[in-house]
């Protein structure tokens, strides 16, 4: 119960994302339990991708599930475009984009501004060598975050995820399943070996318990420093003057902070002017930062990354706004500053150390 402390600071409900898999039916059981115990109002809810006969069993199974708990239960459907429907195999990332997609939609229609998740401690294992093998630096390979905002925007404006079991393993929490004769459905996704994160979990069953508890005291060492650079760079935020044409904070302000903190603040500001779904490259931000350091004569015309336009106004301002669209593309959508500041919330880790 201590892992869903969380939710103490919720305003008296939260929704539980539910697949039928032993991470999520442990998150509904245990949610289940946390609200016995609180009075907090809980909801599930369900994503059928389509893309699967199984899933209306599945859907099923969580119905019945949700019943025994007393939990109501919501299910999303995606529906694909036409020309989409004749792609022979929908990828991860598509299939992740479109379920954040519904869970945003629905939570803005029911009034949820919390759904927790259930990622485990393998999660957090598995992308650690996920973003190992792809080069990735300390901040990447601090992993998944134990409270972020929604990776769809506009849509997920003011929705928080939660991830409360990240201090648990996998089999931890199937043991809890099976204590409590509560069954969980295998998906059959997890035994391709073509998505890399299947490759990720069979390596981490190689690996010893010690060499484990040694990476997730580093993850957790990571998760802490990104948290100080997050709260550091969020300072920087009250600093923005905005207007019709965008935002823009004194060049003197870059002294305020580090220089952790003062590159990530410069990339949530790119995304929330140029409203890009991912974050700029690292070497396009790279490059961006040394411009901007050496007062590059080209900044007072403005470059453009990520969507956004970025340039130095009166020799003493660091401007943000959107970039105009280029021939032939859709208008892309408005810049939202609000963005950039809840990408620096700096999230609570007390989840992580019950």
């Amino acid at each position: 119960m201590a892992a869903f402390a969380c939710f103490n600071k919720t305003p008296g409900n939260f929704a539980v994302a539910v697949s039928g898999g032993s991470d999520s039916m442990a998150l509904l059981l245990l949610a289940a339990d946390f609200r016995e115990k609180t009075g907090v109002r809980i909801a599930a809810v369900s994503v059928d991708h389509g893309l699967r006969a199984e899933a209306k069993d599945e859907l099923r199974f969580v119905a019945r599930a949700c019943e025994t708990l007393a939990v109501e239960h919501h299910v999303l459907h995606w529906r694909r475009r036409r020309d989409e429907e004749t792609s022979p195999q929908v990828g991860q990332d598509e299939a992740r984009h479109a379920r954040h997609a519904l869970l945003a939609e629905w939570a803005a229609r029911f009034d949820h501004r919390h759904i927790a998740l259930g990622h485990t401690r393998d999660d957090r294992l598995e992308t650690f060598l996920m973003r190992a093998r792809q080069g990735s630096g300390w901040h990447g390979l601090a992993g998944l975050l134990p409270e972020s905002v929604s990776p769809v925007w506009p849509e997920g404006r003011g929705l928080v995820l939660f991830r409360p079991l990240l201090a648990f393993g996998r089999e931890e929490l199937r043991d809890e399943l099976r204590a409590r004769n509560v069954g969980w459905i295998e998906d059959p996704s997890n035994a391709l070996l073509r998505f890399e994160r299947v490759r990720m979990r069979r390596l981490l069953k190689r690996m010893d318990a010690k060499t484990i508890d040694k990476t997730v005291r580093v993850m957790n060492r990571l998760l802490a420093m990104r948290a100080a650079v997050a709260e550091e760079a969020s300072t920087l935020i009250r600093r923005l003057r905005h207007d019709a044409d965008g935002a823009d904070i004194p060049l003197e302000a870059r002294d305020l902070v580090g220089d952790e903190a003062w590159l990530r603040f410069v990339e949530a500001m790119v995304m929330g002017a140029g409203a890009a779904p991912h974050p700029p490259r690292r070497d396009a931000l790279d490059r961006l930062l040394a411009r901007i350091a050496a007062s590059d004569p080209l900044l007072e015309r403005g470059v453009t990354l990520g969507g956004a336009k970025i340039r130095i106004r009166k020799k003493a301002f660091l401007s943000f706004s959107q970039a105009p669209p280029r021939r032939g593309q859709m208008p892309p959508k408005a810049s939202d500053f609000g963005r950039a500041g809840a990408l620096l919330h700096a999230p609570d880790l007390t989840s992580l150390t019950v």
